[in-house]
């Protein structure tokens, strides 16, 4: 778990901005899976500056977890998050930060919700300036070795009301967010999110950072009064287009073929996956440009045992307007495809370069050249390939399974609960669905209305679920009703606080501030906690405790006073002898400098 944290840190190091801190953030997946949502606390620099060894720490998990309660959401699609290979008992902490999105069918499929946005808002401490902040990407909330791209925009939240103009502007992305708090049931992740929508209308330009662009817009799809088909594809991204390059794992020959058309005689390439070429599409190219993919060399697990696949969604157009010509950048979650410009919610940045700043051929060269550092490959024939298509039958079994399911509820109490699970029976797909809680694989169980977990304790308690149709499985979150929330979060915290020694070495940790040193000497403590010595190292701590309480009483109080959360979560049993009467001490002494 340790490794793909530090992954995820290194690949978002894009979602911290120096000399700011997170209020709160949004972010939207089509994908996800729990490590991955684990690390969105360190990518929001509640922790920042470790390294991996520093990860390890169970500490530090549980601290992260504490100070980003309440200050992200991430949107996901019903049905794509991945079964973990490893069951944490934390994960079911962060289940509170998911909102599942599940759409209707739409003729004989499923709508997918597949954006990949994350709209930050942040402050400055030192200058109290506010700000928000666009990160548009085509990468998914998982651990993932695929290409992608990433664009940033930043826009300052002013004093005042942005010009009618800019409001206009950005009215699109203000829509999509307004309409993504109808999906959450949290009031404090709507309450959040209708706060952000309002900054927004106070920022007059978001602004990207040494780039060679000048304008921008935003395209959200699927929602309401937002037809991508029509508004994106049609008329913008191919409105008097000429010279065209596409990116786009997934594609079909209608949008294709749409795009081929546009000035036949203006240069134009593909870059896609080994897996979407057809003859078709060559021969769509052959007098062109050509068609291009990942080379082998990349795609097939031949360096550290790591494959990696196209991912990315870009589309570069030189389009003319009037007497002049203009070049233009589309990306974000958008395949190439039906479905995604007119059948899924999804979400597009459009760019605008500066006049000179680019051209059809630079861009394409930057991509696609001679050097051994060049990552594509030409395609100039279909190679047999005996593997079987992706049978999508169980897909969709899957989800109708997941559109069947209505809530779960718990009763008991102590550490025998029941859980039972409420669902429609006559929409239940015809083949075997099993489900059972997240952590609990000995009590799966075919899914019925009226089924029922019996026997678990409370650190078992989860609104998360793994349900499967033949070999394939997810997680899903269920609407639970009796869900004793503060109680079975404090029975997590003692699963693993459950020591004298834990318990002060982590509120060491809360007063550090320097947590790569505290991990280098906490392993150690933990070894010589764990011998004969124990009770003389746990006076030494309590000690050294005490010192540190001493310090940030001064240059931090707020510390001081978080610790009675901590001692509330906590078993009586983990606190040493006269602790409480040596914090008690500091809360009255905090109560009278406030008088003061």
């Amino acid at each position: 778990m340790a490794e793909a944290l530090w992954n995820d840190i290194v690949y978002t190091e894009v979602m911290q901005s120096e000399g700011f801190v997170v209020d709160y953030a949004v972010c939207t997946t089509y994908s996800l899976d729990m490590p991955t949502l684990l690390s969105v606390p360190f990518m929001l620099g509640t922790m920042t500056d470790l390294t991996e060894a520093t990860m390890r720490s169970p500490h530090l998990i549980l601290e992260t977890i504490n100070r980003s309660a309440g200050k992200f959401a991430v949107f996901c699609n019903a049905g794509c998050i991945a079964v973990p290979q490893a069951n944490f008992k934390v994960y079911a902490l962060l289940e509170r930060s998911v909102v599942q999105v599940t759409l209707p069918a739409k003729g004989g499929g499923f709508v997918n919700f597949h954006p990949k946005v994350w709209v930050i808002k942040e402050t400055n401490p030192d200058t109290s300036e506010s700000q928000i902040k666009l990160v548009v990407l085509s990468r998914n909330l998982t651990c993932s070795n695929d290409l992608d791209v990433v664009c940033e925009l930043v826009g300052k939240i002013n004093n005042k009301p942005a010009t009618k103009r800019a409001q206009a502007k950005h009215a699109p992305l203000i829509d999509f967010l307004s309409w993504l708090v109808d999906k959450a049931d949290d009031r404090t992740i709507r309450k959040n999110m209708r706060t952000i929508c309002k900054d927004i209308n106070y920022i007059e330009r978001f602004d990207l950072i040494d780039s060679p662009f000048e304008d921008y817009d935003f395209f959200p799809m699927g929602i309401p009064g937002y037809d991508g088909y029509s508004d994106c594809l049609e008329q913008d991204l191919l409105n008097h287009a000429a010279e065209m390059l596409i990116i786009s794992p997934f594609i079909d020959m209608d949008v294709l073929g749409k795009m081929a058309a546009c000035s036949p005689s203006a240069k134009k390439t593909l870059i896609t996956r080994h897996a979407s070429v057809t003859q078709d599409m060559i021969n769509l190219f052959k007098d062109n440009d050509g068609v291009y993919v990942p080379k082998e060399v990349l795609t097939d697990k031949v360096e550290k045992d790591v494959a990696v696949d196209l991912h990315e969604k870009v589309y570069f157009v030189r389009r003319y307007e009037g007497n002049l010509s203009y070049n233009h950048l589309y990306l974000g979650s958008t395949n190439a495809t039906k479905n995604g410009f007119k059948r899924n919610v999804e979400f597009l940045l459009h760019l605008q370069f500066a006049r000179y700043k680019s051209s059809y051929d630079k861009y394409r060269s930057e991509l696609i050249n001679d050097s051994k550092e060049c990552m594509f490959e030409k395609v100039t024939s279909i190679p047999n390939d005996d593997a079987c298509k992706e049978d999508v039958t169980n897909e969709l079994l899957l989800r109708t399974a997941i559109v069947a399911l209505q809530k779960a509820q718990i009763t008991g109490d102590s550490d025998n609960h029941t859980i039972t699970i409420q669902c429609r029976q006559n929409k239940l797909p015809n083949k075997t669905v099993t489900l059972y809680p997240l952590g609990c694989e000995g009590k799966e169980a075919m899914l019925a209305d009226g089924v029922t977990f019996t026997g678990l304790p409370l650190v078992s308690l989860t609104e998360f679920y793994v349900i499967s149709i033949g070999d394939l499985r997810r997680v899903i979150k269920l609407p639970t009703e009796g869900m004793p929330t503060e109680e079975r979060d404090n029975a997590i915290f003692r699963s693993y606080i459950n020591t004298k020694g834990k318990f002060i070495n982590y509120l060491a940790f809360m007063l550090t501030d320097d947590v790569e040193q505290y991990v280098l000497e906490s392993q150690q403590l933990e070894k010589e906690l764990s011998n004969e010595h124990a009770t003389t190292m746990e006076q030494q701590l309590s000690t050294s405790l005490y010192e540190d309480m001493v310090k940030m009483a001064y240059t931090n109080p707020e510390r001081i006073a978080s610790i009675r959360q901590i001692i509330e979560k906590a078993d009586k049993d983990v606190i040493p002898e006269h602790f409480m009467e040596m914090y008690q001490t500091f809360e009255n002494a905090l109560k009278l400098i406030k008088r003061l």
